[in-house]
Formats: C-alpha cells, sequence, structure tokens
C-alpha cells in the first residue's frame, strides 16, 4: 500500500514536463481537467482517474492495484451532458478556484494514512496543478476543492457501461504525465 503511494507521489513530482504545443489547453480535443485520486485500502489500492476534454468528452479509469501493479484496470468512456459540463466549467471558473495557490510539497520518507489526489486544470494554455498527499495536506483548501471532488463523485457515481479503449497513459501512476505544465 504504502508501495502504491509512494509511485504515485513520485509521479506527481517528477510530472512537470511540457505538453505540445503552447495552445493545446484551447483546442477542444485537448484535456481541459485531469483528476486523479489513490484510495489506500489494506490488501490493495483503488485508483480513479478521468480526464474531461474541451469537447465534453471524458475518459475515466478505475485500477485495483496491488503493491504497485494493476490487478484490474477498467475503462468508462462518454459525453457529459450540457447540464453536467455546463456545472463542471461553472467550479473550473470559480475565482477562489481560479485564484488558488498550492505549494508544491515533497513526501517524506516514510508516510501514514496517504490519500494522494493530483488536479491539472487547463487555464488559458498553461495548466493549474494542485498535489495532495493526505486529507491533511487537503484540508486547508477543502473549500475550494471540494466542489471540484463532489463533482467527479457524481460522475463516477453514473452508471457508463466498460469501454474497449486503451488505458491512457496520463492515468498511470508510473508515468511523467500524472499532473501537465506549461
Amino acid at each position: 500500500m504504502k508501495r502504491v503511494a509512494f509511485l504515485f507521489l513520485v509521479s506527481l513530482l517528477l510530472s512537470m514536463s511540457s505538453l505540445a504545443g503552447s495552445d493545446a489547453a484551447s483546442d477542444p480535443k485537448s484535456i481541459r481537467l485531469m483528476i486523479s485520486e489513490v484510495q489506500p485500502g489494506s490488501m490493495s489500492a483503488d485508483q480513479y482517474c478521468t480526464l474531461v476534454f474541451g469537447d465534453r468528452r471524458f475518459h475515466s479509469e478505475k485500477a485495483s492495484r496491488h503493491h504497485g501493479q494493476d490487478v484490474e484496470r477498467k475503462v468508462f468512456e462518454g459525453e457529459l451532458s450540457p447540464e453536467q459540463w455546463t456545472s463542471l466549467i461553472g467550479i473550473l471558473d470559480a475565482k477562489d478556484l481560479k485564484d488558488l495557490k498550492v505549494p508544491p510539497t515533497v513526501p517524506p520518507l516514510v508516510m501514514q494514512d496517504t490519500h494522494p489526489y493530483a488536479i491539472s486544470i487547463a487555464r488559458d494554455g498553461i495548466y493549474q496543478n494542485f498535489e495532495f498527499i493526505d486529507s491533511k495536506s487537503l484540508k486547508p483548501y477543502q473549500g475550494q476543492i471540494k466542489p471540484l471532488l463532489q463533482w467527479w463523485k457524481s460522475l463516477r457515481a453514473q452508471r457508463t457501461p466498460p469501454s474497449s479503449a486503451p488505458a491512457s497513459e496520463r492515468c498511470s501512476l508510473d508515468n511523467s504525465h500524472a499532473v501537465f505544465s506549461q
């Protein structure tokens, strides 16, 4: 379990690679939002990841992981309803979220009670990135982040049939594209 969290945190710290093209965030097929969470468990961890594109499409993955490896990974794809899209854009464009500055954190050598989140939001050709190692690091920003997490939870709760689409490398815990940067 600690190994999964460690791999997630290492991928976050190594993830400051650039996107191809300076106007990637304005491309309708580019990613508008990336959000990822690892829910630790006693024997395995569940990882959730969602990519929302500028044309309202989404790509979600749910992976069950054990000892840092996928035991199972399911992919779901679809299109947000106009109401879901409007709600998401309202949350992403809220002034308190747009103005939020979360300093990068360095994970300690020993971690307890990890529950990491990574969030990247496209903003005028760059990405606003947030990384939280645990609920303690998220707590000071709960007021600004909570509406987005609630929106995401409702998206994950909707019944979307599994897709035959491949997993996205951006949702992988061990790649360098977990968080986007300019």
